[in-house]
């Protein structure tokens, strides 16, 4: 990818319009050729832009960004440890499950109700 479409999307993830994120998301998860600029935009300043890192990379299936998906479970953003753990959770690694059984006591309820789903789906006890 070009720096300038990088730059772009990045400032797309920025946009105060969720429709403009939301597209630049589905433009970063059509291509795996995206997944080591979804890694770096994982440690952005922004938390928006680090949750849909997460969001594009959960909805890729990216293996590769099982550790830097785990790494942003400890995310100070709870929106961030969410995403991650849904992602996690749609990658389906076992890898991921140490990481997610950490999130159970975390104290967003979201954030453990998407840990518990996880750990099930990985596991393969969902309903």
């Amino acid at each position: 990818m070009r720096t300038s479409e990088r730059e772009r999307l990045t400032e797309e993830l920025r946009s105060e319009e969720i429709s403009r994120r939301e597209a630049a998301t589905r433009t970063l998860a059509s291509e795996r050729g995206y997944i080591p600029v979804l890694l770096l935009l994982l440690n952005d300043r922004d938390w928006k832009v680090r949750y849909r890192a997460a969001e594009a990379l959960g909805l890729m299936q990216a293996e590769d960004a099982i550790p830097n998906l785990i790494q942003a479970t400890r995310d100070p953003k709870d929106h961030v440890r969410y995403m991650a753990a849904k992602a996690l959770s749609a990658i389906g690694s076992p890898d991921a499950v140490p990481a997610l059984v950490q999130l159970v006591s975390d104290e967003n309820e979201y954030v453990k109700q998407m840990a518990k789903t996880g750990i099930s789906s990985i596991q393969g006890t969902e309903k």
